[in-house]
């Protein structure tokens, strides 16, 4: 039998493109099968599956098959143990079948909790600061409030209170232009340690020197000393690079947006204002 791709073994997939191709909004298809709209948007996020009464309308509204909607092979394309559960499912009472359905309907959706805690306790909410700390002489910070993104948790950034992007080559081999880093928030720092430092030309990534001061990594981009009337703020120490191994893929984002939804709600409302007020 062919290699299925993973996208049609999901329930939702299947749903949200036969509704598209349907040209219908979730809206249009919730008032059509008298259900809320959030509810279709659960459906086709795979969070819930319909109760089995509402399977034939959907398959009548969409012109589905019902092997097509849970992304099965017609049945003659069924793997022996697939073959056989539908013998047995056959020789059930509607009463029996019913019971089936309702059972596997709970498994399912016992899974996709399941899944979801999983991931909520592997990934955490972190603040991306704005602007970017320029590995070189100073970038603009914007007056504008923080975003956030989801990255899995490791013992790199398990004391973070944020990640910033690095823009420009000073401090090569350490950190790369368009980089992002994390960082702790702090207002001093020790010798040796990299650390975020608002400066009067802008933001920049810098490694401390025994004497207090700032330089850079790569000898060839040199950070120019500054005099006394200039102004330099310690903002966070940077504690390692974020590793694309860290980031969710498109399909978990996606989901980790309505898994941390209380979280979201409170990261809007504590940072609405601009970074560092």
């Amino acid at each position: 039998m062919a290699e299925k791709n993973i996208d049609q073994l999901k329930f939702g997939s299947v749903l949200k493109k036969h509704r598209s191709e349907a040209k219908l909004t979730m809206g249009e298809f919730a008032k059509m099968m008298n259900v809320t709209r959030n509810t279709i948007i659960n459906w086709e996020a795979d969070k819930s599956k319909p109760d089995y009464r509402y399977i034939p309308e959907i398959c009548a509204l969409l012109g589905i098959k019902l092997h097509e909607l849970f992304g099965m092979e017609p049945e003659n394309g069924l793997d022996p143990v697939e073959e056989r559960v539908l013998n047995f499912f056959r020789q059930l009472t509607p009463v029996s079948r019913r019971v089936v359905e309702k059972m596997i309907y709970a498994m399912l959706n016992e899974e996709i909790a399941q899944k979801d805690r999983q991931m909520k306790s592997t990934f955490r909410i972190f603040l991306v600061r704005p602007g970017m700390a320029a590995a070189g002489v100073g970038d603009y910070v914007p007056d504008s409030p923080p975003e956030y993104t989801f990255l899995r948790k490791n013992t790199v950034n398990d004391r973070a209170d944020g990640i910033v992007k690095v823009d420009g080559d000073s401090m090569e081999p350490v950190y790369h232009s368009g980089d992002y880093v994390y960082y702790e928030n702090a207002v001093s720092a020790f010798p040796g340690e990299d650390v975020i430092v608002d400066t009067d030309d802008g933001a920049v990534i810098k490694r401390m020197a025994d004497d207090n001061t700032l330089y850079s990594v790569n000898p060839a981009i040199p950070y120019p000393k500054k005099n006394e009337q200039n102004t330099l703020v310690i903002r966070g120490r940077v504690l390692g690079t974020v590793h694309s191994s860290d980031m969710p893929s498109g399909d978990e984002a996606d989901t980790l947006e309505e898994l941390f939804s209380d979280e979201i709600r409170e990261f809007n409302r504590k940072h609405g204002l601009k970074f560092g007020e």
